[in-house]
């Protein structure tokens, strides 16, 4: 064994003892000595712990990935342990492991190292196999690779991420970085001041029979309290909600599933059955939490029929005992009864869907991770939380999470991976002085250096991207990669007169594309990135869009205690006076469409021109692009897609978007300016006269629709925000029953009146629209206008 491996012997030890990770760091341009000096490192490190759980981690499309995997292998000998590609680190989730090699020659993707860096235990140690710095910083790996979108070439992606990464390993504590190629340590193994651990005793409650078993199951102090908390959910009477939060690893899912085994037990005697329904954004977010409630069962003394897609427990069926995993939007329509519902990464899902599992059932757990992997801020909670308090006749029970279950407090790598991929980043603290400067209007709006913000300035990136993390976006660790390293991605903020972000804006340039590529894409071809051009070429074909250059707002956030201010509207006018000073033709963005947001895009002058077909399965949205143009050229190409995305949506309104709210709708169909002319009204003379025999007379609505929808056409390729209006309440009842096709009573509970209310204010409002569209030009004859025994009594 070489004499600097013997040097490491200390530094694992310390980790033993402490209950920590270490983490060695091996950089060298030869494949073969890099792969050996990993053996010798994993060698010194099994005989001294007796641990021998390991992964090696590799891009096995790559030659030379494969040569070191293959060196190692021979170096290992008899030594088992797992290879595994990078792409399958999602299977590593829930995991415990002793070590873990990880070749960072071909790729450096953070949500690989933000899955793998929770996943080795206390006293274990990660080995990161690494070219020369220098080397590395010129070489596109396969996660930059996608990065690039046309017209963007390889030589134009930054190399933000790897520096900052490894930055971050020469400042991280327990971390040792070794030189292959000099034979020396760049970073020597250093001792780190922790008293060393033991193990502490765990306060299991005093409970009869075999429930006793499942807390045996727990490994922490806080997944005691957590069961025994949700326990007892079930003697609970009304409306129940209660909210676990825990940083990543902490075994928030295991002590969830474990509770609800032990309240469909509890379910099951009282009742004689017990129906539980999961819901996460896909079944492998609920997997472990699904796996223990398994466990539980079993020791509870359950045969469990287990039902799975893929690797992913979707069903548990016991004895009467019923846990299924439903997706998040179909779950709100569901008509079954339900005695508890567990929303696992609560914080991935959009708020409407939160709510509308608050106010559907009865007894709810929401469990979600403030920070690390998920990304999902401890905004969710606080937000949340806030919400839940705020609401009557409901008891609402909270627990966080502290203590790590693979690791002791203070683990050295966890710092590190957090502090790298800023996953416990938070915004600026606002106080009262903060409050006066933005009532003061002091506000600047800044373009920053992006060599600055991510490696220099990292208070800043860390108010910056802690808006994110605070707002309800999921954010991942590649997120911050391709806001580093993406070409065609840039950041703008508003910041205070003190330097305090307060609104965080992610923009993607797109468009510019040359004759070839814009060709391909009237062929069928979508190039990377470029959303906005894609869909208007496509859908509208406008093959000319392309070429012209806009942002596409990618994320904007505002700080989560300087809401509803104006901050946001802000911004966005300082960012449309920047596109216009640097000749950019428009701005955009897309997302998943609900009444609020869409309220605030629609105010600012964003037209939408392109919505998906069908819901998002988990928030239940429809994605909705929009745009505000700036030039002349993208003005005439915009207002024609506007035009036509009201015409598909007004036709459209009964099939794919029949579900679609009614006030969501109306917003859509709403802009500065109208899209049709006065005369654009094509009713054939039949249509005419039953129009006008409805509106003043006893013809009935189901022998007018056709009339109606037409007139109702017009009316709404017209209609502006600040123009000719009828009252919104009927605006939203046309679309419910005429473009819908929804009964009256159905139609009208979305209205919140009486069918008769909405009957007779059809009839009104067809005839303030004929006279508007065509003043007195058309006779009303006599016959037309009796009216009928039905309406002599309503009026």
């Amino acid at each position: 064994m070489s004499e600097w491996v013997k040097g490491l012997e200390d530094f694992i030890r310390s980790g033993v003892n402490a209950n920590h990770r270490r983490m060695v760091v091996l950089v060298g341009s030869s494949d073969d000595a890099v792969a050996e000096s990993a053996v010798e490192v994993v060698k010194l490190f099994l005989g001294v712990t007796g641990m021998s759980n390991g992964i090696y981690l590799y891009q096995p499309e790559y030659g030379d990935a494969r040569r070191r995997l293959r060196v190692f292998t021979d170096g290992m000998g008899n030594v088992k342990f797992k290879p595994m590609p990078f792409k399958d680190t999602k299977l590593l989730l829930g995991q415990t492991l002793d070590y873990a090699v990880v070749d960072l020659f071909n790729d450096l993707k953070p949500n690989d190292i933000g899955r793998v860096g929770s996943v080795v235990k206390g006293g274990g140690i990660y080995v990161l196999l690494m070219p020369p710095v220098d080397k590395w910083l010129k070489v596109i790996t396969k996660f930059q690779l996608k990065l690039i979108t046309p017209p963007h070439k390889p030589e134009e992606v930054r190399q933000y991420l790897k520096s900052r990464f490894w930055e971050s390993l020469m400042r991280g504590e327990g971390i040792s970085v070794y030189d292959v190629d000099e034979s020396k340590f760049i970073k020597p193994p250093q001792s780190i001041n922790i008293q060393e651990v033991s193990q502490a005793q765990l306060n299991i409650p005093s409970i009869k029979g075999k429930a006793i078993e499942v807390y045996k199951l727990a490994k922490t102090q806080d997944q005691i309290n957590v069961i025994s908390m949700l326990e007892g959910i079930v003697n609970e009477k009304g409306k129940v909600n209660a909210v676990i939060i825990a940083d990543r690893g902490r075994g928030k899912s295991a002590a969830v599933g474990l509770a609800v085994s032990l309240i469909g037990h509890r379910l099951k005697r009282r009742r004689g059955v017990a129906r539980i329904a999961v819901t996460a954004e896909s079944p492998d977010n609920a997997g472990t939490l699904m796996e223990f409630a398994r466990r539980g069962f079993e020791e509870l003394g359950y045969d469990v029929e287990v039902s799975r897609t893929g690797d992913s427990i979707v069903s548990l069926l016991t004895r009467g005992i019923y846990v299924d995993y439903y997706k998040p939007y179909p779950l709100l329509s569901l008509q079954r009864p339900i005695d508890l519902v567990v929303v696992d990464e609560a914080a991935m899902m959009p708020l409407p869907i939160l709510y509308g599992i608050h106010n559907k059932f009865t007894r709810v757990i929401y469990s979600t991770t403030i920070h690390g992997y998920e990304g999902a801020g401890r905004g969710f909670s606080v937000r949340f939380l806030k919400y839940l308090k705020g609401r009557r006749g409901i008891r609402v029970l909270e627990y966080e999470m502290t203590e790590p279950i693979r690791y002791a407090r203070d683990d050295p790598i966890e710092k590190w991976l957090f502090k790298t991929f800023l996953l416990d980043a938070e915004p600026a603290r606002i106080d009262e002085g903060d409050l006066k400067l933005i009532n003061e209007g002091k506000i600047k709006y800044i373009a920053p250096s992006i060599d600055e913000l991510f490696l220099k300035n990292e208070e800043t990136l860390r108010q910056f991207f802690g808006i994110y993390v605070q707002a309800h976006y999921r954010n991942e660790p590649d997120d911050l990669g391709m806001m580093m390293d993406a070409p065609h991605h840039t950041v703008r903020a508003l910041t205070l007169e003190n330097g305090k972000v307060v609104v965080s804006i992610e923009l993607a340039e797109e468009g510019g594309l040359d004759d070839e590529t814009i060709n391909t894409m009237v062929l069928g071809f979508k190039p990377p990135g470029n959303i906005i051009p894609d869909r208007m070429v496509k859908y509208w074909k406008i093959p000319e869009f392309a070429k012209l250059r806009g942002w596409r707002i990618v994320r904007i956030a505002t700080h989560p205690e300087l809401q509803d201010k104006g901050l946001g509207s802000t911004a966005l006018s300082m960012l449309e006076n920047e596109a216009k000073v640097r000749g950019l033709d428009w701005i955009g963005v897309g997302f998943g469409v609900n009444a609020q947001l869409l309220r605030f895009w629609v105010k600012n002058g964003y037209l939408p021109i392109h919505i998906s077909p069908e819901r998002n399965p988990v928030s239940g949205e429809y994605s909705v692009l929009m745009i505000k143009p700036i030039s002349d050229a993208a003005k005439n190409a915009v207002y024609y897609a506007n035009r036509e995305f009201r015409i598909r949506l007004l036709s459209s309104l009964s099939g794919p978007y029949v579900g679609l709210e009614p006030d969501v709708a109306l917003m859509l169909l709403t802009s500065d300016e109208p899209v049709a002319q006065l005369n654009e009204l094509n009713l054939t003379r039949g249509q005419l006269n039953r129009l006008i025999a409805y509106a003043w007379g006893p013809m009935t609505y189901e022998n007018t629709v056709d009339a109606l929808i037409e007139l109702f056409k017009a009316y709404f390729m017209r209609i502006t925000r600040v123009g000719f209006r009828i009252p919104e309440i009927m605006e939203r009842g046309i679309i419910a029953k005429v473009f819908q096709s929804k009964t009256w009573s159905a139609a009208a509970r979305e209205l919140g009146v009486k069918p008769t209310v909405l009957m007779l204010g059809l009839r009104a409002i067809s005839r303030i629209l004929l006279v508007y569209f065509y003043g007195n030009g058309f006779n009303i004859p006599i016959y037309m206008i009796q009216p009928s025994k039905r309406q002599k009594q309503a009026y």
